[in-house]
Order: C-alpha cells, then sequence, then structure tokens
C-alpha cells in the first residue's frame, strides 16, 4: 500500500482550492439565474391618466375625487324679497346739545355734528346718514338710498312731577 503522508500546509492549501472552487460555483450558478431575468423584457407599465372635466354637471377633480364645489348649486328662491322698509322710521332723535352755532345732536346714540356723516344702527342693521341742519329741536337728515331728506323731531318725555 501506498501511503501519501501530506504535510498540514499541503492540506490546509487543497482545502483552501476545494472551498474556492465551491464559492466560484455558486456565484456561477447564482449570476446565471440572474441573468435569465434580466434578458427578459420588462412588464408594460400602465400610467393611469388624470381626467378633468368641467361642464355643467358634469365634472371630476382628479385631485379631490370627492370633493363637491364642482357641482352645481340649487338656484336662490325666486320670492322677490320684500320692499325695503322705511329707515326713517327707526332713526330716533335723543337729543341736542351745544351753542347754535357748534350744535350737537344724538341720533340712535351716535353722535352728529353739522354736514358729519356716520353709519347708525336701525332695526337688524345699519343705515348710513348725513346731518344736513341741527336746530333748536329738530334735525334734518339725507338718508342713502332716499331721495328727499327726512326731518326728525326730538321727543320731549317728561317725567310727571309729583307735588
Amino acid at each position: 500500500m501506498f501511503l501519501i503522508r501530506l504535510s498540514a500546509t499541503q492540506c490546509r492549501s487543497i482545502r483552501f482550492r476545494a472551498g474556492g472552487l465551491a464559492l466560484a460555483g455558486w456565484l456561477g450558478l447564482v449570476t446565471l439565474a440572474q441573468g435569465a431575468e434580466t434578458n427578459r423584457p420588462p412588464a408594460e407599465v400602465v400610467i393611469p391618466k388624470s381626467i378633468f372635466v368641467s361642464e355643467g354637471d358634469v365634472g371630476k377633480d382628479p385631485f379631490f375625487p370627492n370633493s363637491t364645489r364642482m357641482k352645481r348649486r340649487a338656484p336662490e328662491d325666486t320670492v322677490k324679497k320684500p320692499a325695503p322698509q322705511d329707515l326713517s322710521q327707526l332713526l330716533a332723535l335723543k337729543g341736542i346739545t351745544g351753542p347754535p352755532e357748534k350744535r350737537i345732536a344724538l341720533i340712535n346714540n351716535v353722535p352728529f355734528a353739522k354736514d358729519e356723516e356716520g353709519e347708525v344702527k336701525a332695526g337688524n342693521g345699519k343705515v348710513k346718514i348725513r346731518v344736513l341742519e341741527i336746530g333748536d329741536k329738530s334735525v334734518t337728515v339725507s338718508i342713502a338710498g332716499t331721495a328727499a331728506p327726512k326731518e326728525l323731531l326730538l321727543q320731549e318725555t317728561l317725567l310727571p312731577i309729583n307735588k
């Protein structure tokens, strides 16, 4: 019998070569498997197109598909609104003070001098007025939206005097 005696360094080199060959074989198989997949043409990618139509009641916003802002709103009531009421009835002259050349009138708790414009609360809204003239017991005002000036009389409410 022939006995082959190898040194320890020779054994290591043989093992190293065998391990290197095994590793190279595995890398080759992996490369072949990946190469087979890359040779295939890429699958078609379908990109959906956004639709943005705005015609009457038909419409869709591609960015906000559940939005209702493109829908038509119901028309306003066709019932005619009531005619504007006489706003001069809502104005009240509360007081007049000052010397005759520089008087101040208090209309709906807002002070006015002669030729002064401003807004006063009247009912549920505001009324724009301009004071044309301030007399001893009356004020002539021009109300926005009316043609003729209106005279407001001072309401003298005297308290009863007990004797």
